[in-house]
């Protein structure tokens, strides 16, 4: 996020996601964050823990005494009770809040979850028009790049025979943990594939997935996780993913 005043920044992409921005300060916006990684990074982790809260945070009804305590504050006969209910009504919401935060953070660590801010990485990579940070077909500049940016190295295989050319790279968020993505093309789509470590991939997905009409795979090898995203059928991204396996057990073969 911005170096300069990161608190205003989490304001504005917040109210970007709630669509409270007038449209010159949305596109001002939008233009920063296709300039800042940190930015873009940012967005991402808000919009998949907002996803995680719509898909596992059960939205309940207030208890009946939060209820009674709201509705108090607006009977002008109450005055004088208005201070004291307005506090309780407060640590009400207050610990509703904190307790779906939670959930989110435990719902974080869930296969499903990894799946869920996965997609919203691809979706708003494809709604903004820029699916890539780092724009290359040349892998040993998009390893390094990626590197410096987050903590897993990442196998950036060249799948250009097979029909998959490496288009560039960008990264990702789980969580708080930054996870390097590789972003391929497949004549007018795109597929994004992540690579993350075993722990927080989880061992109990299905090979294959389809999650807000996209499309996934899974596969792991001895040291980490692969997570492939995109918008091609599944027969197609089966096709890809081996590709992938075979380019990557070749160069692991290969000398150093």
């Amino acid at each position: 996020m911005s170096e300069t005043n990161p608190d205003r920044d989490e304001l504005r992409l917040n109210a970007a996601l709630d669509d409270e921005l007038d449209a010159a300060h949305r596109l001002e916006l939008e233009r920063e964050i296709a300039d800042d990684p940190r930015l873009s990074a940012a967005m991402d982790r808000l919009s998949a823990v907002r996803t995680a809260v719509r898909r596992h945070v059960v939205a309940d009804p207030a208890p009946a005494r939060l209820q009674v305590a709201v509705a108090a504050l607006g009977r002008p006969r109450q005055s004088r009770l208005r201070p004291a209910l307005a506090l309780a009504a407060c640590l009400a919401v207050g610990v509703f809040v904190g307790a779906a935060a939670q959930t989110v953070l435990s719902s974080m660590r869930q296969p499903g979850a990894v799946a869920t801010a996965l997609v919203a990485d691809f979706a708003r990579a494809e709604i903004a028009g820029r699916p890539f940070d780092v724009a290359t077909s040349d892998r040993h500049v998009v390893k390094p790049w990626l590197a410096t940016r987050a903590p897993l190295g990442v196998e950036a295989v060249d799948l250009a025979s097979a029909g998959y050319p490496l288009a560039g790279g960008r990264v990702a968020v789980i969580g708080a943990t930054p996870v390097p993505t590789l972003v391929y093309q497949r004549h007018e789509h795109w597929i994004a594939v992540t690579e993350l470590p075993l722990s927080l991939a989880g061992p109990s997905w299905a090979s294959a997935a389809a999650l807000d009409g996209f499309h996934l795979a899974r596969w792991t090898d001895k040291e980490r996780a692969y997570v492939a995203v995109s918008d091609i059928d599944s027969p197609e991204l089966t096709d890809f993913v081996a590709a992938f396996r075979v380019a990557a057990t070749a160069g692991a073969s290969e000398p150093k």
